[in-house]
């Protein structure tokens, strides 16, 4: 499929509008339609500023993995190169990797190879998602053993199995570091290749733990500004527990801009909880539609670098 972008793009288009009309059928259209007519848009205005907050410091985060690896890398070059990058993994349809593939030929073209280049993005990308596992999984620990109220009322199976999971996710580089050591595996075999990146994973995840803690945080205050939006209360350390999972089903490459299934996961961990499922897709769908528009806001960076470039 990746010969035939016409049809990839076709087939996430299909996935989206799917997805989004069987949400929409199941949690009655009508009542989702009221929420979004009413919704607050300063909260929503505020959903996109955390995104752009979120925007800047993960460019930060990604210059100094790019000069921890040894790459030429520069502020003035890779900031704008990250805003592009979401510019087109959020506003232009086609691969979600569009933007990230960007921004390893931006460094290329700063005369660093192509291999280092595309690892950088690689590990800015999993050195992120190791954070907000991180947090995830102090949600999850903090709703087993810490008596707030009120919080959604969750099966104790639910939660156990979701700091199990998660504490995997949080383990795996480390793990993965402790058995390379172990290995004596030929360097250009692949399990080799992925325990490397594995390893460097743990290493970036805890030299860049603080700004990807900010961007994580900053993502899942936009998520919760979304859903204040529509609704007061917001259930916000549970929020925080659902988010690496409601957000790496977002990031999965079948749909467009995570649309459909950044609503579905975020709806059915509010139907898990006994909390209104017309509620999550609304705040799901705002949220996208600040996603969406950050990245409009960053687009007129490309006529700024094809300007330099005359």
């Amino acid at each position: 499929m990746s010969k035939h972008p016409a049809l990839r793009l076709a087939v996430r288009l299909l996935v989206s509008f799917v997805l989004l009309g069987l949400i929409a059928w199941a949690v009655d259209g009508a009542a989702l339609l009221r929420r979004l007519a009413s919704a607050d848009f300063y909260w929503f205005g505020l959903a996109v500023v955390l995104g752009i907050i979120a925007n800047i410091v993960s460019a930060w985060r990604w210059l100094i993995i790019s000069r921890h690896l040894g790459l030429t890398a520069s502020a003035a070059s890779l900031l704008p190169a990250y805003g592009r990058g979401v510019a087109l993994n959020t506003v232009l349809p086609g691969a979600t990797l569009g933007g990230d593939a960007y921004r390893a030929v931006v460094l290329q073209k700063l005369g660093n190879p192509m291999l280092k280049a595309a690892a950088s993005v690689a590990l800015d990308r999993l050195s992120g998602l190791w954070a907000l596992f991180v947090i995830s999984w102090a949600a999850w620990l903090a709703l087993a053993i810490v008596p707030i109220m009120p919080q959604p009322g969750l099966a104790p199976a639910t939660l156990h199995a979701h700091l199990a999971g998660i504490a995997l996710a949080v383990g795996a580089p480390f793990a993965a570091r402790a058995l390379g050591a172990r290995l004596n595996l030929a360097p250009q075999r692949l399990p080799a290749r992925l325990l490397r990146l594995l390893s460097e994973t743990a290493h970036l995840a805890q030299l860049t733990f603080v700004s990807s803690a900010i961007v994580q945080i900053a993502t899942i205050a936009a998520l919760w500004a979304a859903l204040s939006a529509v609704t007061p209360d917001v259930p916000v350390l549970y929020l925080t527990a659902i988010a690496a999972p409601v957000f790496l089903a977002t990031a999965l490459p079948v749909s467009i801009g995570g649309y459909g299934t950044r609503e579905a996961a975020l709806a059915t961990y509010y139907v898990l909880a006994g909390l209104p499922a017309d509620v999550a897709v609304a705040g799901a769908l705002l949220h996208g539609l600040a996603v969406t528009l950050q990245g409009a806001l960053w687009a007129p960076l490309f006529l700024i670098d094809r300007h330099a470039a005359r």
